[in-house]
């Protein structure tokens, strides 16, 4: 018990003065001589004791009555930590929050999970279901029916994604805060993978007066065996494709090579390497598996490669001894290694085997050169516009834009231009952006060529002037590429930098068909392509379901339906263009965090809630024991009078 003004209980002591005064009547009278006794009647023993009884009870009446009185200023009230029978009495709502990710396939994780998600609906009085992975789904919304939940948890099971509680947690105090009772709940019932903890989980703040139970499905660590890392790489040696295959797995294990459904090599150990020689082109699916004693989904790691004949690239350079070409051929020409045809001269010829067409000088290019240009983007080509010297201005660019003139960079600002912005989504940017700390703005350029983009195309990079650098503009069944400064040194140093070879192989890369093939996901990755606005794909994941992508007016399309391990089927403008999808690593790892690690994690998320009244005085004015206090003084008081009135 406790007491909002405990410093009256001093005035207790006053119940003592009772006691005092009952003690000094009982000390021994003053004999004094009298007369006779005879006709004197004796008082009966009975009646002596009986006096004594009521003045003992007389005393304890008023000894209690000041202390009671004492007790009703200190206005006591007990705190609701000790009344546990009354919180359990408190209406209580509840959400379930339930993993099936793909570490709950691992022993009876789900099923053990499933039956503590059943025995929390019989505690509470409304609950609302939501399952999570790396993102949370509400099943159902809060409610009293059992039966309604009951049959939400029957339907379930684990799926292949990863594990956050973040978006879980986050989205169990949304559906609270519509909750019908004051003491609300949180039951997250989970194995706990380190990997769960994104920082996310650090920025979230649980509201105080939302509790959260964490259940921890799942023995200690079982070892399980799976791939932490893949990596596929090609070389050329002269007719035949090298194709090397590396991985690594935490524990040593026996893996077959497995190509086309057939099985080709096998390799013991915990770093498998394998090495295959191609000498055909075409499309190549396969698997490495891991011999696992517990199987499971992720013992298998799927990849898609393709061994192409070398794509054809050709460059127009009109400026004298071909000075711009000089750097291309250095950078494709790379003999019996190279994986490119490389050819070059002032004019456009040879095309039928080229795949990508960069004209160096563009403003000393012809109409009929132009006609060229324009047929090769128009069949499914890719043509590359760069600038040197010639006509700068008033130039159509095959419906990218218009050259306005050129642009002497320390004019307009001072200073050389520098690449100040690209879009890390389009493929030619996508690996750049992943290696552009420094990297990508250290090219300088002196001069380039004003260009005013068509409201149809897609600027893809920028100068720090706000200038376009890298245009797009689809034609026909291919694609425009407007360079807008050069690519030799006469206007910059980026043939000097580091870029320059990355910057090129990529946009290769991005003309070459069926320049997507070899691509591999994690469960949940979004799968990009590119194609012709309007158009649609047709993809087929490994249960054979269908499914359809449009593509928008930038002609990118977004495929999100990765949720199955294995080969996706593409059909796109009559080619395959197939993709891998595997587990994630870092799901495949069981290793957990303690219970008492995840009790001290997810409760420091909470928040202090503030109380109006005071904690003290909400809970004596909740309780109100001074009136019974009052009653029971009353009653004394009462009781004393009757007694002390009788004869």
């Amino acid at each position: 018990m406790s007491f909002i003004t405990p410093l009256f209980l001093a005035a207790g002591l006053t119940a003592l003065v009772p006691v005092l005064l009952h003690l000094v009547r009982r000390l021994r009278a003053r004999e004094v001589p009298f007369s006779t006794h005879m006709f004197l009647e004796a008082t009966p023993i009975q009646r002596v004791r009986r006096r004594r009884l009521q003045d003992i009870l007389l005393m304890l009446l008023r000894a209690a009555a000041l202390v009671l009185l004492a007790l009703l200023f200190a206005r006591p009230f007990i705190p609701p930590e000790e009344l546990p029978f009354l919180l359990e009495a408190e209406r209580e709502s509840v959400v379930i929050l339930v993993d099936v990710s793909y570490s709950m396939q691992h022993d009876s994780r789900f099923e053990e999970g499933m039956q503590l998600a059943r025995a929390e609906l019989e505690t509470g009085d409304e609950w609302a279901l939501v399952t999570f992975s790396d993102a949370a789904e509400q099943l159902t919304a809060l409610g009293r029916d059992v039966s309604v939940h009951e049959t939400a948890l029957r339907v379930q099971s684990p799926g292949y994604r990863t594990t956050d509680l973040y978006p879980a947690l986050r989205l169990g105090v949304e559906i609270l805060q519509d909750a019908r009772y004051e003491h609300r709940k949180i039951v997250l019932i989970s194995d706990f993978q380190q990997s769960a903890f994104s920082p996310a989980l650090e920025n979230l703040q649980l509201p105080g007066d939302i509790t959260v139970e964490p259940i921890k499905v799942g023995d200690q660590v079982s070892e399980n065996k799976f791939f932490e890392n893949f990596e596929l790489s090609q070389q050329r040696r002269g007719d035949l494709v090298s194709v090397r295959l590396n991985a690594r797995m935490p524990v040593t294990g026996a893996v077959t090579l497995s190509i086309d459904e057939e099985n080709i090599d096998n390799y013991t150990g915990a770093v498998p390497t394998f090495q295959h020689l191609v000498d055909r082109p075409g499309l190549y699916q396969g698997y490495l598996y891991v011999d696992d004693p517990v199987p499971g989904p992720d013992d298998r790691h799927y990849f898609t490669y393709s061994v192409r004949t070398r794509s054809g690239i050709f460059v127009v350079d009109g400026s004298p001894g071909m000075r711009n070409a000089f750097f291309l051929e250095s950078a494709f020409d790379l003999q019996d290694a190279s994986m490119y045809r490389f050819d070059a001269g002032p004019r456009p010829a040879r095309l039928s085997a080229a795949n990508l067409l960069i004209v160096t000088t563009t403003g000393l290019a012809s109409a009929r050169d132009y006609s060229v240009f324009e047929n090769f983007a128009s069949s499914g080509g890719t043509v590359l516009l760069a600038f040197d010297e010639g006509n700068l201005q008033q130039t159509s660019l095959l419906g990218a834009g218009t050259a306005v003139g050129p642009v002497n960079a320390r004019d307009r600002q001072g200073s050389d231009a520098i690449i100040a912005e690209i879009d890390h989504q389009h493929p030619i940017f996508t690996s750049l952006a992943q290696h552009s700390t420094g990297a990508v703005l250290r090219p300088r350029f002196r001069r380039y060529v004003e260009v005013i983009p068509d409201s149809t195309a897609n600027v893809l990079a920028t100068f720090d002037t706000g200038d376009p650098l890298l245009i797009e503009q689809p034609l026909g069944r291919g694609r425009v590429l407007v360079f807008t400064s050069s690519l030799g040194t006469s206007w910059n140093d980026l043939p000097l930098s580091e870029v320059f070879l990355p910057l090129l192989y990529e946009i290769a890369k991005y003309a070459t068909p069926e320049s997507n093939i070899g691509r591999e996901f994690d469960i949940g990755e979004a799968v990009i392509f590119s194609s012709i606005p309007g158009s649609e794909m047709e993809i087929a994941n490994p249960d054979g379901d269908i499914f359809r992508v449009d593509f928008d007016s930038t002609g990118l399309g977004t495929f999100q339906n990765t949720d199955l391990p294995g080969h996706y089927d593409v059909r796109l403008n009559g080619t395959l263009q197939p993709f891998s999808v595997n587990i994630s690593p870092s799901e495949s790892n069981l290793s957990a965090r303690d219970f008492e690690e995840v009790y001290a994690a997810l409760a420091s998320r909470s928040t202090e809630s503030v109380l109006e009244p005071q904690p003290l005085a909400a809970a004596e004015q909740e309780q109100k024991l001074w009136r019974v206090v009052l009653l029971i003084m009353i009653g004394v008081f009462a009781l004393e009078t009757i007694l002390a009135s009788r004869r």
